[in-house]
């Protein structure tokens, strides 16, 4: 029997590696020698760089670079064997990154982020792969640009550095720019269609969670609309309205503004480093999930991407997670045979996110399920 275990991690309790191990101890309680193939995967977020990590040859790279607030942090990224670059912005400037009391939009910086491509660069790397998934940011890529040499100037020659100021930007100087970014690639992984600004625009949906009030929410949807406008007037490029823009604090606007990138689904970007179809054919089984099933499972994340593959492939597909709300959607249509929670009991949330009893109940739930596969084989 071939299995393969393409699981997503558990956000802040287990990583998709450990609930891997466990499901495949569970696995070997019934079949002890099927051939199971793990499969560490991420959507293009949180996970990503260690998910990646896992493909032959590739390095781990750990480099110094500052927080959104400034504070010098070591990050960590990938360079692939065909020289490709995985990074994930929230490596340098993630919400998680800086204390509560930190949180401040209209302060914090991406600057850490272009330090770490900036870092890849000098090691010969031009193409890039970049998860732009939980900032603390609201700058449109300022931050990054800077560190990558871009200088952006007010009507006094004094140059801007913070979002709340993006809206005095007249001037885009790129005399001292890294010379090697005209040879650089960079493909976005970003899940997300929300415009730069607007209603539905990135500080308007996002920024209250990284610490803005409603009066910073308006001033700093009015700086990235004026930043927009110098970026057109400068450029000739209409780019505020396009699916993405908004995305990470408008770093998605920042990247197809000023450097060679496009946007993509960021499911799709890592099942194709990962060959991840080649690797499910001719599977019996398929086993994923991720912490919680809900409305956006199938829209994007690492669940619909490999039930997808699995539905061309015609391969069983099993998805185990911590809590399954929505599952009546369209989960199944899209390749999931069927979804199992793990609990078993009713638990408090504490205990259901401890590590240690997350992997028990993945491993304990995964030989249920095969000890019922084996009882109904006719083998």
């Amino acid at each position: 029997m071939k299995i393969v275990i393409a699981i997503d991690s558990f956000k802040n309790c287990a990583s998709s590696f450990e609930l891997a191990l466990h499901i495949e101890k569970g696995i070997r309680k019934v079949y002890k020698h099927s051939k199971i193939i793990i499969c560490p995967i991420a959507d293009g977020g949180e996970g990503t760089v260690e998910a990646l990590s896992s493909i032959k040859n590739s390095k781990l790279i750990t480099t110094t670079c500052s927080n959104p607030i400034g504070k010098s942090i070591q990050a960590q990224y990938i360079i692939l064997q065909n020289n490709i670059a995985i990074i994930e912005m929230a490596s340098a400037s993630g919400l998680e990154l800086i204390a509560q009391e930190d949180r401040n939009p209209s302060t914090t910086t991406t600057f850490g982020t272009g330090e770490i491509i900036k870092d890849a660069i000098k090691k010969g790397v031009r193409d890039f792969i970049i998860g732009i998934g939980g900032s603390a940011t609201n700058d449109a890529g300022l931050g990054m640009l800077r560190a990558l040499g871009f200088r952006f100037l007010d009507k006094y020659k004094k140059e801007v550095i913070l979002a709340k100021n993006l809206g005095k930007i007249i001037e885009i100087d790129q005399a001292n720019i890294l010379k090697e970014l005209k040879d650089c690639k960079f493909k976005i992984a970003c899940d997300v269609n929300n415009p730069l600004y607007g209603l539905n625009g990135a500080t308007h949906i996002y920024a209250s969670q990284k610490g803005a009030d409603d009066k910073m929410i308006l001033e700093l949807d009015e700086q990235l609309e004026l930043f927009a406008k110098v970026v057109q007037e400068n450029y000739g490029k209409k780019l505020d309205e396009y699916p993405g823009a908004g995305a990470a604090g408008g770093l998605g606007f920042g990247f197809l503004a000023f450097l060679n990138s496009e946007l993509k689904s960021g499911i799709k970007i890592i099942l194709e480093q990962l060959d991840i179809q080649n690797k499910i054919k001719g599977a019996d089984f398929v086993i994923t999930g991720e912490g919680k099933i809900d409305k956006q499972s199938s829209m994007g994340k690492v669940i619909s991407g490999i039930g997808k593959v699995c539905k061309k492939e015609n391969v069983t597909c099993i998805a185990l997670t911590g809590n399954s709300s929505e599952t009546e959607l369209n989960i199944h249509e899209i390749g999931i045979t069927a979804v199992f929670p793990i609990l078993n009991a009713p638990i408090n949330q504490k205990d259901a996110m401890n590590r240690e009893n997350t992997l028990n109940l993945i491993r304990k739930k995964t030989e249920q399920i095969f000890r019922l596969i084996r009882s109904t084989s006719k083998d």
